[in-house]
């Protein structure tokens, strides 16, 4: 059986969370998958060397004039490879009319919207269903198949060899190192960089980093300014702007641990297995199930979104009050009960 996963979101984070359930679907079926994911997010080269990974499919995902150029093009290389069964984890109809128009045997998908009249009609989710995080509904989808994720697992796992050049630029750096990611294209999300450089200086005179580097997007650099500015280490922080997204997997990689906001980075650490201390603000602090990740709340965070009342990921919380009622002794403190 040639079985194919897709999953169209342009964000990092998102298909990291997806993971465990592409793994899930290989291992339900006993095969490697092919996996279908927008080709913006360019880490296809390190997911396809994943064991439960066949091949990689990147496609843009376009809409409006370009829909049906891209459609085509997809069902192609679905018939290139003898797709016979599909997995859609998200309720886009791209991906269901190509693979109609591959004729692949099994189409399943969330089945809300129009895509419905392109998958099969059972096992769907209901629009009382999109009230909840992409994670949720993609657990819920796959257990009407009695498919089921063992989050214990690791998810993400890079060839140390390759991470051999980037471990040759920063040799002579003062170890342990850490990871920061300090902020996000939802600034509801965004903790104080007074508070990142802080922990920085806590984490430094207490022996639990030396080395910090610092991800920040490249149109986001007022943040690295900031934690610099505010830090009494200033040369023991490294701007990692410059690395493109696979160099920033393999940076998290090397690093002894990793401190965060709820973004993609800190999906990616949490993947990687590697210890990670994700700082909760408005979104469902029950995912990711990451065993190695640990989750620090505000005091009022509200549990009523995880049930889905309050919904993770669309700026339910328009502002940062609550991330920014974390304190620093808090995640200090978190760190150092747990290294």
């Amino acid at each position: 059986m040639e079985i194919c996963v897709f999953y169209t979101s342009p964000k990092l984070g998102d298909i990291i969370l997806q993971l465990p359930f592409v793994k899930a679907i290989a291992k339900h079926y006993n095969v490697n998958v092919t996996l279908c994911i927008n080709k913006n997010i360019n880490i296809g080269k390190i997911l396809q060397k994943q064991s439960y990974i066949n091949s990689i499919i990147e496609n843009p995902f376009r809409k409006g004039r370009f829909f049906l150029s891209d459609v085509f093009n997809l069902s192609k290389k679905l018939n290139e490879k003898n797709i016979d069964c599909a997995f859609i984890l998200d309720k886009t109809k791209g991906p269901a009319i190509a693979c109609n128009l591959a004729r692949v045997k099994k189409i399943y998908g969330f089945g809300i919207g129009s895509q419905k009249y392109f998958v099969e009609k059972f096992p769907t989710l209901n629009r009382n269903d999109l009230r909840y995080n992409y994670t949720k509904q993609s657990i819920k989808f796959l257990h009407k198949l009695n498919i089921f994720c063992d989050f214990n697992e690791s998810f993400l796992v890079l060839d140390q060899e390759e991470n051999k050049n980037l471990l040759k630029e920063y040799e002579g750096l003062p170890k342990p190192w850490v990871c920061f990611a300090v902020d996000s294209t939802e600034v509801n999300r965004v903790w104080p960089q007074r508070n990142f450089a802080q922990l920085a200086d806590k984490l430094i005179e207490k022996n639990f980093a030396k080395t910090i580097f610092i991800i920040n997007y490249e149109n986001h650099k007022k943040y690295f300014e900031e934690v610099i500015k505010n830090s009494k280490f200033q040369s023991q922080f490294i701007n990692c702007k410059h690395l493109n997204r696979s160099e920033i997997i393999k940076l998290i990689d090397i690093c002894k641990f990793f401190v965060g906001i709820d973004s993609g980075p800190s999906c990616v650490a949490g993947a990687l297995q590697k210890k990670t201390f994700c700082i909760i603000g408005p979104t469902d602090a029950t995912l990711p199930r990451f065993n190695s990740m640990i989750k620090i709340k505000s005091e009022i965070y509200d549990k009523k979104r995880e049930v889905g009342i309050k919904r993770c990921g669309d700026n339910f919380v328009q502002d940062d009050t609550e991330v920014k009622t974390i304190s620093v002794s808090k995640v200090f403190n978190t760190i150092a009960k747990n290294i």
